[in-house]
């Protein structure tokens, strides 16, 4: 909503006139998205900087820098998808259209992902090295478990997807 829009939305309220449903919803929408939105940036940022922390000043716990960063962002994401639907802030007014994309990615890179490991060149000994290598936990492990959490987040989303469907088809039915 553009800067004019909120300022004529706002007179509108003041001046007692009558709001369609749909604004003040969407209105609230946007503002618990943003706070939640803002919420699983500061756990990303937090548990990056405690990972970032240990790994170079203490025991380096995983094999790489970049997938337990990953990692974290992916836990960030699963806790904005859940936020987001406990609070129903997950769709928006123009209903799922963007949620389905999303959940095209999430199932894509789900998938893609440990094809893409488990074939490469370099993996004859996957399985042997699949949760620890070097005294570390492998990359292969991360690299799963980040996969796991994308797919719980495109599965939290589906569901939320039937029940809006279902509810939206149950009102037009009254």
């Amino acid at each position: 909503m553009s800067l004019k829009s909120f300022d004529d939305f706002c007179a509108k309220i003041v001046n007692n006139d009558p709001i369609p449903q749909k604004d003040i919803f969407d209105e609230r929408q946007t503002i618990v998205r943003a706070q939640l939105t803002t919420r699983a940036l500061w756990l990303f940022v937090i548990t990056s900087g405690i990972n970032l922390l240990v790994m170079e000043c203490g025991p380096q716990w995983c094999e790489s820098y970049v997938l337990s960063t990953a990692l974290f962002g992916a836990i960030a994401y699963l806790y904005w998808v859940c936020a987001n639907a406990r609070r129903g802030s997950l769709f928006g007014i123009n209903g799922t259209a963007t949620v389905s994309s999303q959940i095209g990615f999430l199932f894509g890179d789900a998938v893609i992902l440990p094809i893409a490991i488990m074939t490469d060149e370099d993996n004859s000994n996957f399985l042997e090295h699949l949760f620890i290598r070097n005294n570390m936990v492998s990359e292969y492990f991360i690299a799963m478990l980040g996969c796991a959490l994308l797919l719980t987040s495109g599965i939290v989303m589906a569901v939320c997807i039937g029940n809006y469907r279902k509810r939206e088809k149950e009102n037009n039915d009254k």
